[in-house]
């Protein structure tokens, strides 16, 4: 008989669709916890990597009982940008599908990074930019497959794709950083190619050719990134970079969208660029911002368009010069920038009023109001709008 009063408990699993007790579990006990390829310590629920000088932030997003989503915020401040990656998992558990998600983001981000830390590079190529030559190294990650696909693609295959089309998309950046997913059920076909975390639908459009030669059972999908770094010696300076710059920028940005927001005359209207000029003390900003901001606004009221990628910029009655967006160093930390202080309320209870203003006056909206009359709601979601054409003034700068 046994008289003892208290009995040994069995050990009792922590719920880790808790979100709290999940990043615990990250930190301190997953792959994650062991997996870095570097040094490391943890602050405050950051992983922070001094030989790289760059910190990882996980964050949760949804979890059940066989699904996990993880958010890996990077912030690295010689890289002028922040970083980020969305790991998603299913398991038989939720510490299975956590452990998978780690594992893919140190499988392929992770690895990334440090071949590019290491400079393991794979390949150092040129383009031209604004007239300047820039020069860049590139690091491949391991690919990380689900399920058989009936072709075996190497991280060279996908590189050797997209290449040429990924060159022409890079300016002046100190960094960029490219991830390839790819995925196929019975004849469903998932295709994403982001650069810098922005989607780009005519690089998916490219990869979507990849999986449609596939024949899976059920399903199949692959995972790469890219890291392209540009060598020191021919990287321009950049006012914005950094959390000051990127501050600083924002900062800009609200003057402008103020000042837009003052107008309320038609001699106001005419004078609002040369004030603007003044107000930044930067002519290129000012031109971006007068230009730029009622065209974001737009699209992102009606994202049910696809937009062009690239832009094409005329002076001094010269022919047009085609950018693609993601070259131009100002235009999605501008774009950032106008919807974090949307959302932040910068502008109290006039936000609608200043988003409704701008929209009204994008040659965009003007687009999409002959597309929706002539053929409805239905014709907005097939609607692909060529690049726009912006008349630049001489004092305005590519960078």
């Amino acid at each position: 008989m046994n008289l003892n009063f208290f009995k040994k408990r069995k050990h009792e699993e922590p719920d880790l669709t808790d979100s709290d007790n999940a990043l615990h579990y990250l930190l301190t006990e997953s792959p994650l916890h062991n997996g870095l390829e570097t040094e490391y310590h943890i602050e405050e629920n950051k992983i922070y990597c001094p030989k790289w000088d760059l910190t990882i932030t996980p964050e949760l997003g949804q979890l059940t009982t066989q699904n996990a989503v993880v958010h890996f915020h990077i912030h690295a401040p010689k890289w002028g940008k922040d970083l980020f990656e969305c790991s998603a998992a299913i398991g038989e558990s939720t510490r299975q599908a956590l452990d998978i998600s780690c594992v893919s983001f140190l499988s392929t981000f992770i690895d990334g990074i440090a071949k590019m830390e290491n400079k393991d590079f794979h390949e150092t190529l040129e383009t031209t930019f604004g007239g300047k030559k820039h020069r860049w190294n590139v690091a491949l990650s391991n690919i990380v497959g689900i399920g058989n696909a009936s072709t075996a693609e190497t991280a060279e295959f996908y590189w050797n794709t997209l290449k040429e089309s990924i060159l022409k998309r890079l300016g002046n950046q100190k960094m960029c950083y490219v991830k390839v997913y790819l995925a196929k059920s019975h004849e469903t076909i998932t295709a994403e190619c982001r650069i810098d975390d922005i989607k780009s639908e005519e690089l998916s459009s490219e990869i979507t050719k990849i999986a449609e030669k596939w024949t899976v059972n059920p399903f199949a999908s692959q995972k790469i990134f890219f890291f392209i770094q540009q060598d020191i010696e021919t990287t321009l300076p950049y006012a914005y970079s950094g959390n000051e710059g990127i501050n600083l920028l924002k900062s800009k940005v609200k003057t402008a969208i103020s000042l837009f927001h003052a107008c309320k005359t038609q001699e106001q209207y005419e004078q609002f660029p040369k004030q603007l000029k003044q107000a930044l003390d930067d002519a290129t900003l000012a031109s971006e911002c007068y230009s730029f901001l009622p065209e974001m606004c737009t699209e992102n009221a009606f994202p049910q368009m696809t937009y062009a990628e690239s832009i094409q910029i005329i002076q001094n009655n010269k022919s047009p010069i085609t950018y693609y967006k993601s070259q131009l160093a100002d235009y999605f930390p501008i774009y950032a920038a106008l919807f974090s202080l949307f959302e932040e309320g910068a502008f109290g209870d006039d936000v609608n009023e200043i988003y409704q203003k701008y929209i009204r006056l994008s040659a965009t909206y003007n687009v999409i109001q002959q597309i929706h009359e002539k053929g409805g709601n239905n014709a907005l979601e097939h609607g692909v709008l060529s690049a726009l054409l912006y008349r630049m003034e001489d004092d305005f700068e590519i960078r």
